[in-house]
């Protein structure tokens, strides 16, 4: 995916650091003024040296496509990052876009969602310019069977992203939440079309800047700033995982061993005493970890292992049964 005009100059302004960059390493000199009264009113400060050239000062505390573009490498399958303002939700737009065609590789973010959801329907606290809420849209070329293995990749892509970040360490509670610390800090919601043209839209909501959560989720909800103790520049997270997920989207057809590897040590319910749902079923028992497949295995109270390819795990115990 080429970079445009102002991501170039973003990176180039960033990679020069304190130093200024001379306007012709930027571009055409006129058309580069244009660009950068751009990204002044977009919010940048930027510091101009009649002789020297450009420096970059400062950022603005928003989700900036072309921000984003400006901090990734070369990508191999992602191919279009686009941010907006306010939507009902990042889903939504990405499965109308799908319907109309679309081709795989779109990551679309929100700087709020008013009608953000996860799994079953929940309404998913989406508050605006403090987290990541952000959805990719895919077209696996895989068998219908194991797309089920798009919610575990895309944990394991997030959880990669955060670890490189030097962020805390992140477990994945069966089928779609991370943790970290024992709270949640990010939900996966991965809906499917069918169709005569099947696609899936892979919705990630990511907790990033919150200091604190209303009732009742300020009991069980976390943030990377709460873990870190400091605030994070957005932009730079969102371009980690998005690079995340563009380089192990591969695993889950070739070496999808080595997502279950990750999941199997970070896995936040092995051993514990769970109660899972699924449709009009209700289990109970220890979890055992996951499968080849990446379904849930549950040893009953009769000692029986029941395999769990869908569903909800309601009740879990903090430190066994």
């Amino acid at each position: 995916m080429p970079a445009s005009p102002d991501a170039a100059i973003l990176r180039c302004l960033r990679e020069a650091g304190d130093a200024f960059t001379a306007s012709s390493e930027l571009g055409e000199p006129a058309a580069v003024a244009g660009r950068i009264e751009g990204l002044r009113e977009a919010g940048y400060e930027i510091e101009q040296h009649p002789h020297l050239g450009y420096r970059l000062v400062s950022s603005p505390d928003r989700l900036v496509a072309d921000d984003i573009l400006s901090r990734l490498p070369e990508l191999r399958w992602i191919r279009e990052v686009m941010v907006f303002k306010s939507v009902s939700s990042t889903n939504d737009v990405v499965t109308s876009l799908a319907r109309d065609g679309v081709r795989p590789g779109v990551v679309v973010f929100a700087e709020e969602q008013t009608a953000g959801r996860g799994r079953l329907g929940r309404r998913w606290q989406s508050d605006p310019r403090l987290g990541l809420w952000f959805s990719v849209l895919l077209r696996p070329e895989m068998p219908l069977a194991e797309w089920p293995r798009l919610t575990l990749w895309i944990a394991y892509a997030v959880a990669q992203a955060i670890r490189h970040m030097h962020g805390p360490e992140i477990m994945v509670k069966w089928p779609n939440d991370l943790y970290a610390s024992g709270r949640k800090v990010a939900g996966i919601l991965v809906e499917t079309s069918l169709g005569r043209d099947p696609f899936a839209t892979a919705g990630i909501g990511l907790n990033v800047n919150q200091v604190s959560f209303p009732p009742p989720i300020d009991a069980t909800a976390t943030s990377l700033r709460i873990q870190t103790g400091a605030p994070l520049d957005r932009n730079v997270i969102a371009a980690a995982i998005i690079a995340s997920l563009d380089r192990s989207f591969s695993l889950v057809t070739s070496d999808f061993h080595e997502i279950l590897a990750w999941a199997s040590g970070a896995d936040y319910l092995r051993g514990r005493w769970v109660s899972a749902t699924a449709g009009a079923d209700t289990c109970e028992g220890v979890a055992q970890g996951l499968d080849p497949d990446g379904f849930l295995l549950i040893r009953s109270a009769a000692g029986a292992v029941l395999r769990l390819n869908s569903g909800e795990v309601t009740r879990f115990s903090t430190d066994g049964r």
